[in-house]
């Protein structure tokens, strides 16, 4: 019998793994948990109790960052990727995502994958949208039989989650930077345009000493429940947040107000139409979410 700290790496059948060292201990949470209302997350380090190579876990470290959706905790840099075509890409969907990674503080790049099908039209189109707000992009095709070494830079030294709608490629993208890992892909049903098999469990892999990634299951549908307030959606729209003082208001929510910095700049074709109408419509998901 023995105490030890490790790092949840995986959740599974509702046991918990906890890697100490180049040990791993299938461990159970103990009951005190649940009736604080607190679950243990990937990622979360922790104490834990070993008895006969079942580990109890006894105390969950303060969090430098939780996420929703998937739940992670510690994570550093956050890689969205989406399709644009097979399946279409969800703009909305996508906003959502940077809400999130915005709340959390975290590194972000954008992966638009399946970029053989795309025209260079199309792909200009996307890029201009997230790039020019400042965020980092990158077009990735699992097609091509070279790996995409600018991507797989992204993941040095980094702790980092790998997030995306269904069908997007993120399992066959990870086992192609990273082939000695076992990553779970799917293929594409032609009927529903959606992965007939998606990732199942959240798993952090440690690919080298100083990298570490976390490959999430695929969803359709992302709610707003990590919100904890409507204000910090415009405050997680990052050019809103870049122009929103030359407002006439300063608690100016970007919508009916006069003199509205936001939407003039909308109307130059200066921030993203897409962009700003996907907000109008988080906001009011938002409300309804309160209210019900």
């Amino acid at each position: 019998m023995s105490d030890k700290t490790g790092v949840i790496t995986k959740i599974q059948r509702e046991l918990f793994y906890v890697s100490v060292g180049n040990e791993v201990y299938p461990s159970k949470a103990k009951g005190n948990f649940r009736n604080k209302k607190i679950t243990p997350v990937v990622g979360d380090k922790v104490d834990i109790h070993i008895e006969n190579g079942l580990g109890f876990i006894l105390n969950i470290h303060p969090r430098s960052v939780l996420l929703h959706r998937p739940e992670v905790s510690n994570v550093d840099k956050c890689f969205v990727l989406s399709s644009i075509k097979s399946p279409n890409i969800n703009l909305m969907l996508l906003d959502k995502f940077l809400i999130m990674i915005e709340k959390n503080n975290l590194d972000c790049v954008i992966v638009f994958n399946k970029c053989d099908l795309l025209t260079e039209d199309e792909m200009q189109s996307y890029s201009d949208i997230y790039r020019n707000i400042g965020y980092k992009v990158i077009f990735n095709s699992n097609q091509n039989t070279d790996v995409n070494n600018k991507l797989l830079n992204e993941f040095k030294n980094h702790i980092s989650c790998v997030i995306g709608p269904s069908g997007a490629g993120k399992s066959s993208t990870l086992k192609k930077l990273f082939p000695n890992e076992d990553f779970v892909s799917g293929k594409i049903s032609d009927k529903t345009q959606r992965g007939k098999q998606t990732t199942r469990h959240i798993e952090i892999k440690r690919v080298d000493e100083d990298t570490y990634v976390l490959d999430t299951p695929g969803f359709s549908s992302f709610d707003l429940s990590f919100l904890d307030d409507k204000s910090e959606i415009k405050k997680n729209f990052i050019e809103f947040k870049a122009n929103s003082d030359k407002c006439k208001f300063n608690n100016c929510d970007h919508i009916n107000e006069p003199k509205c910095e936001i939407k003039k700049l909308v109307e130059k074709g200066v921030i993203s139409k897409s962009r700003y109408d996907n907000y109008l419509e988080i906001v009011e998901e938002y409300e309804k979410f309160r209210r019900y």
